[in-house]
């Protein structure tokens, strides 16, 4: 019977259907304004440099929100921060539209709502991820994850066309769609019932009950070497792969390479992703999640081979679409494993500190790409990146922790 039952549609998992309408609604909206935000900033204050600084401070609101974030969800019931998060972002999507099509949006009012937007993202994104492990429960989570990453790419694939297009029809039109998204969450959260987690009703109250819980989860995090271990390794390959991707798009640009074709490379990317995930949805309960992870980051290190020699189009098209594939199993065997294992109580804490250790490996990724290139030119980035996702290989084949992770049916038997 666990064998069909694992074989059954996810979507017939009472309250999957609600939270997969919640989570995608939510980054349909987050896809179709991304694209416009820093032409708007542009437009506004008419400043590059200014328009610069403004995506920064919004990254780092992000970051900083999202230390304290995990801590936010843990605490808290998951259902009424979905509604909370929908809610608040719709209005503030809807508020910059009316106030753009009335003629009242200045920069710097602009600059309030959407730092006030990037500080409710990091503060409430894990909510999503948090509430998923309660819905579809451990043994069908790491398959959920590769469906989210399919459809992630399926999203942002459309979602920056689309915001494209509808900014240029009419400047307001991607914030008004936002916000639409947005309330199409707030709908579907209505929907959601999850289970009622003791926890949260024996939650302390203050700012020192919150910091202490705050440094209980990420001494819990610190505590497992599997955790540790796993975040050094993907934070080191990732930061390669960000690295060697910032290098292709801008190697593309100095060589004059057509905007059209620089997007097509990104979308052959998104295609690749896509297909990856439904592959992985089918094998990633078969694959023994040590020795796949191992496979798959001396794959994705091969694949850029090409680019060692060649620096054509065509070369970096190839090696884009390869290295894309397998990416969806990765993070379905890495994701899948740590937040299966991770108590629900802890989703939120632990998730706030994997993607904060994470994006702060690859924060400076475009930076060194930048600073490289002139200097040994891209065959020369792609020697040093390639270095460093070999140095993440061997970090995996000689980490015992790591090498002998069994497949999720078997999880349960491994300590986190």
């Amino acid at each position: 019977m666990a064998g069909n039952a694992r074989k059954e549609s996810l979507f017939r998992i009472p309250n999957y259907p609600a939270w997969f309408g919640v989570d995608t609604f939510l980054l349909c909206g987050s896809a179709v304004h991304w694209i416009v935000i820093s032409l708007m900033a542009y437009e506004l204050s008419g400043s590059v440099t200014l328009a610069g600084w403004f995506s920064t401070f919004r990254g780092i609101t992000s970051v900083v929100t999202q230390v304290v974030g995990g801590t936010f969800v843990d605490r808290h019931d998951h259902r009424t921060l979905l509604l909370a998060q929908s809610g608040i972002c719709g209005l503030l999507w809807l508020a910059m539209g009316v106030l753009f099509a009335t003629g009242r949006l200045t920069f710097a009012l602009f600059m309030v709502l959407c730092l006030s937007s990037s500080a409710i993202f990091g503060l409430l994104d894990g909510t999503s991820n948090a509430a998923l492990i309660t819905v579809v429960g451990p043994d069908r989570y790491a398959q959920a994850e590769s469906l989210n990453q399919g459809r992630d790419a399926a999203v942002r694939l459309a979602g920056s066309p689309l915001g494209a297009f509808l900014y240029g029809l009419w400047s307001a039109s991607p914030f008004f769609a936002s916000a639409l998204c947005d309330g199409a969450a707030f709908l579907c959260a209505l929907t959601l019932k999850l289970p009622e987690r003791p926890e949260v009703k024996e939650a302390r109250a203050g700012i020192v009950a919150f910091m202490h819980d705050l440094i209980e989860g990420w001494q819990w995090v610190f505590a497992s070497k599997v955790i540790v271990s796993g975040v050094l390794i993907m934070g080191i390959f990732q930061f390669g792969v960000f690295a060697m991707h910032q290098a292709v798009n801008l190697q593309l640009v100095s060589t004059g390479t057509d905007a059209l074709l620089i997007s097509m490379v990104n979308m052959a990317s998104g295609l690749a992703t896509v297909v990856g995930a439904l592959i992985s949805s089918r094998i990633c309960d078969r694959v023994p999640m040590g020795k796949g992870v191992i496979v798959i980051l001396v794959l994705i290190s091969l694949g850029y081979l090409p680019l060692v020699f060649f620096d054509t189009y065509a070369a970096v098209v190839l090696s884009i679409v390869f290295t894309g594939l397998p990416m969806p199993l990765f993070g379905a065997l890495v994701n899948g494993f740590i937040f299966s294992k991770t108590p629900v109580d802890r989703q939120g804490r632990t998730r706030a500190a994997v993607m904060t250790a994470v994006m702060f490996f690859g924060s400076g990724s475009g930076a060194l790409a930048g600073e490289l290139l002139p200097r040994v030119g891209f065959h020369g980035v792609v020697l040093v990146m390639m270095g460093l996702m070999i140095v993440a290989v061997f970090l995996a084949v000689l980490n015992p922790r790591i090498r002998t992770i069994p497949a999720s049916p078997e999880w349960d038997l491994v300590e986190l």
